[in-house]
């Protein structure tokens, strides 16, 4: 008798683990940059004027979940503009863009997901390093009156009076 107790106990026990095993947390099975909205062209460098897309994929979700998506500085500064969350009623892709304005400051970033849970409890979250590269300073910016070596009455200072 008290080996089918200790056998009707370990049978549990596997019967218990194999339910606990079998379901998952929400989770964020990837999270990558790219190119295109779709996202089928995968990129860490961008240049200012190009518009960046993410795609946060969330998994094994039994209800609502929020993914929020910003971009931060190298100094962990989040770019004004560039958070935004997204609701998902369950599995699902929280899709991003931000189109970088001209005179964004090149230089290295990181662009960050958080999986939120429907009591807003970060459960996930995902990384990716990116580079974004300025763009060229426009033609005609620096002191192009080529009078480098004029004084201000519009003479060469370099010329000898031979008077």
């Amino acid at each position: 008798m008290k080996n089918r107790i200790n056998l009707f106990a370990a049978a549990a026990i596997v019967a218990a683990m194999t339910v606990a095993c079998s379901f998952s947390t929400a989770n964020m099975s990837s999270f990558a940059a790219s190119k295109d909205k779709e996202g089928k062209q995968a990129a860490t460098t961008f240049k200012a004027g190009e518009t960046l897309y993410a795609n946060a994929v969330i998994s094994n979700s039994p209800g609502k979940t929020t993914t929020k998506i910003y971009l931060q500085d190298d100094k962990g500064k989040t770019m004004s503009g560039s958070e935004v969350s997204v609701e998902l009623s369950s599995d699902g892709k929280a899709n991003y863009s931000l189109p970088l304005p001209m005179n964004f400051p090149g230089g290295k970033y990181k662009l960050i997901a958080d999986m939120l849970d429907d009591k807003g409890e970060k459960k996930d979250s995902k990384s990716v390093d990116l580079t974004i590269e300025a763009a060229p300073a426009a033609a005609g910016t620096a002191d192009d009156s080529g009078d480098d070596d004029t004084d201000d009455k519009g003479g060469d200072s370099n010329k000898k009076d031979d008077n």
